[in-house]
């Protein structure tokens, strides 16, 4: 009887502190995807009403139950759009089971009605939608919009961040335009990925990325049409899709006109400096006129083969047309003795840069993918540009350059994934031919100048999770080079770290450090030069070498029902940091890009999305740096603070829908220049009616865009500019925009490479 009592006692303990189970799998449909935010619920086998644990499944349909004792348990697993699969397991030790959900004919729709609608990773934020909020917008470019730190750039008609940052768009994780992305009805956007880190391969394009991965689009025809008259600007695109079984034709076109608005932007100066025994005083008045068109035409083909392979091939051209001219009124002393003068500038730039751009990708079984991309880029190009100044000392300058510039980009990325983790190993590289016909002031006949240089990386990263921990690795070398005399081969080891820590569904904590590179311009690197006022040259800097940067930053996010927070302290250093300098040349100034000996950025960010009411959202940043430049050992390092502020508010009412964007002005640190920010200021209203949008907006209803910029005392010109943007006070647009569509379902592109050069080789005239 003892022994019997004492046998019962030890199995009483056993059950009650044996040691906790873990049940985890990947919740995939039956074309073996995975389903993200499917709800996971694991309860007794005899008590099917109290839930032991549960959870929802990540982005890449992974999900994890504990319970707290080995026995029988009843996983039930659900997504809106699929039959609900119950299963009864016994879970004697760790436990791994998969689950295939099929696809409810009878459902509505893939909408989340409640429950969990955000995952949070190591780099990104995934949303899902409600079916409410997809109801209320017009397209999947307007419901992407919605989301914390995101809107509609009224200005330029393009998704932007409320703080500024640049953004790069992804489909299914394919680089695509604004014009696309309108295409997408917004019932068909499945999730939205917010990367605030990018992947390692999109760092050197964009600060944020967003990935929108979308359900099976209909087979058919499916197109928008956008058009803004303005007093400031008018543009218009237009873009048409056809999917037939597995193949996708897309072709794009897209104008912008500027300077619509005759106006004339006004600029009031003073130049303080010396040339050898004499000092100078350059006092002026600048009247200036921008304006010119820019095209985009296009044309894509893709053919996906779902979990085998994807190709696409896309041609495209971008062309601009842009002008300016300027006329002076000028006061020049020198030694005391003034001079009245007469001044003009003109610049004309024109550009043809046509592109193809290859992609391929093959999957390997289901954890392996390898993925290629090769971009070829022919950039044509023309600079004209005159300079003068009437008066006994006044000149008359010309720069003519005649750019042919060859650019090819080749990419190849391995991938694997864990169970808990996914890995990526890359190689891309970067070539630039660059050949310039060239007359200025230093020869009237055209001379030849050849430019070359090289960008490769190589890069592997890791990131995943464990529990509640988070992390993400990447190792990476770039090796950037200039050949021919002056060249240089500069081998620097770009690796990012990152780890973060999960405190419930609502908090997380990240600390994160990165390194990277930059080159310079072709044209900052070349012997162009071009005379801007009396004694002083713009030219390039052949001596120029790559900056390197490297920053640490933590980072705290709340995300609850109405409200989100994203709080940062960061700390940037770079070396040979790039910046506009004066120095002395013979017998006079020359304005030309510089290496910098030191160059740090350091301060907090607070990014806050506050939805009070269905009907309204209100988003804004503010940030506080302090910023430290040192242009060379000889001077001493320059401090600065700058403290930029961004609000937006939007409202909705049944089909009207209203928003107002203010970015105000303020100073930041650039090289040798304190600078004033650029104001944004609109307001906009729009009404809705099934597939046609009618907008009207009013740029800088409240405000004037004026602002200053002036040199830091290091300086050896002292240089200070008012500023006011006449052209943009009260200027109104108004927009129309249809979308239509026929068909019915089908398929959708698989993650890709980008890739694209940008550098036209044309000089920015300051």
């Amino acid at each position: 009887m003892k022994n019997i009592l004492t046998i019962l006692v030890l199995l009483g303990f056993h059950v009650c502190f044996g040691q906790p189970v873990t049940i985890r799998g990947r919740i995939a449909d039956e074309q073996r995807r995975p389903i993200p935010f499917a709800n996971v619920a694991l309860f007794r086998a005899c008590d099917t009403l109290t839930m032991v644990s549960g959870t929802a499944s990540d982005l890449d349909g992974r999900y994890e139950v504990e319970a707290s004792v080995p026995g029988e348990y009843r996983l039930k697993v659900s997504y809106l759009g699929y039959r609900s699969v119950s299963l009864t397991l016994h879970a004697g030790e760790n436990l791994n089971q998969d689950i295939l959900l099929k696809a409810d004919p009878t459902a509505i729709g893939e909408v989340v009605v409640e429950g969990k609608r955000t995952v949070r990773s190591i780099d990104k934020t995934s949303y899902l939608f409600t079916k409410e909020q997809v109801e209320k917008v017009s397209d999947g470019r307007e419901l992407v919009a919605t989301l914390p730190n995101l809107r509609v750039d009224r200005t330029t008609n393009a998704l932007a961040t409320i703080n500024g940052k640049s953004v790069l768009i992804l489909i299914n994780g394919i680089k695509a335009t604004d014009e696309e992305l309108r295409l997408i009805p917004a019932d068909k956007v499945r999730s939205v990925e917010l990367y605030d880190v990018p992947p390692i391969r999109y760092m050197n394009d964009a600060e944020q990325v967003v990935n929108i991965r979308t359900r099976p689009l209909d087979t058919g025809w499916s197109g928008n049409l956008y058009g803004t008259l303005g007093q400031m600007f008018s543009n218009g695109s237009v873009a048409l899709s056809y999917i037939k079984g597995d193949n996708r034709l897309t072709f794009n076109y897209g104008a912008h006109i500027n300077m619509k608005r005759d106006k004339t932007d006004l600029e009031t100066g003073h130049y303080d400096y010396r040339i050898g025994n004499d000092a100078y005083l350059y006092d002026y008045l600048r009247e200036s006129r921008n304006w010119g068109h820019q095209h985009h035409v296009g044309l894509a083909y893709s053919l996906s083969r779902e979990g085998n392979y994807d190709l696409q091939i896309r041609a495209f051209a971008n062309t601009a047309n842009d002008k300016m001219d300027a006329d002076k009124s000028i006061v020049l002393t020198q030694n005391a003795v003034e001079e009245e003068r007469a001044g003009r500038f003109t610049d004309r730039k024109q550009s043809v840069v046509p592109t193809l751009d290859v992609y391929f990708a093959k999957q390997f079984g289901g954890n392996n993918s390898l993925a290629l991309n090769l971009v070829g880029s022919y950039f044509d190009s023309e600079q004209q540009t005159r300079s003068l100044e009437s008066g006994p000392a006044g000149f008359d300058d010309r720069m003519d350059l005649d750019n042919r510039k060859q650019t090819l980009i080749g990419e190849v990325v391995y991938g694997h994934r864990f169970k808990q983790a996914s890995l990526s190993v890359g190689y891309r590289g970067h070539y630039n031919f660059l050949t310039n016909e060239l007359s200025n002031s230093l020869s009237e006949a055209a001379e030849k100048e050849t430019i070359h240089t090289q960008a490769h990386r190589l890069y592997a990263e890791i990131s995943g999770k464990t529990r509640s921990f988070l992390y993400r690795a990447s190792l990476g070398a770039d090796y950037d080079v200039r050949t021919g005399s002056g060249g240089f081969h500069n081998l620097t080891f770009t690796p990012m770290l990152m780890a973060g820590y999960n405190f419930g569904d609502t908090h997380t904590l990240r600390l994160m450090y990165e390194s990277g590179t930059q080159m310079p311009e072709m044209l900052q690197m070349s012997d162009a030069r071009i005379l801007i006022m009396n004694n002083f040259y713009q030219t390039g800097n052949p001596d120029l070498e790559n900056a390197h940067r490297q920053s640490w930053r933590l980072s705290y996010d709340l995300y609850v029902r109405k409200f989100t927070l994203q709080a940062s302290l960061f700390y940037d250093y770079t070396r040979n940091s790039l910046f506009d300098a004066y120095r002395y040349g013979e017998g006079c100034i020359l304005y030309q890009t510089d290496n910098a000996e030191r160059d740090i950025l350091r301060g907090g960010e607070l990014n806050l999305n506050f939805t009070p009411w269905k009907f309204l959202r209100i988003g804004g940043s503010v940030e506080a740096a302090q910023q430290l430049f040192q242009p060379s050992q000889e001077v001493p390092t320059y401090r600065y603070w700058t403290f930029p502020v961004s609000v937006y508010v939007s409202a909705n009412y049944k089909n009207f829908a209203l928003d107002i964007y203010q970015k105000f002005g303020g100073t930041t640190l650039v090289g040798l220049y304190r600078t004033g920010i650029e104001k944004v200021s609109y307001v906009s209203l729009s009404y809705n009616y099934r597939n046609l949008n009618v907008a009207l907006q009013c740029f800088f209803p409240f405000v004037r865009d004026c602002y200053s910029n002036e040199t830091i005392p290091t300086s050896i010109v002292r240089h200070k500019t008012n500023y006011e943007i006449r052209r943009k006070d009260h200027a109104l647009a108004l927009s129309l925009s249809w979308r239509f569509g026929v068909g019915r379902k089908k398929a959708s592109l698989q993650p890709q490479l980008e890739n694209y050069d940008s550098d036209s080789g044309l000089f920015r005239i300051r």
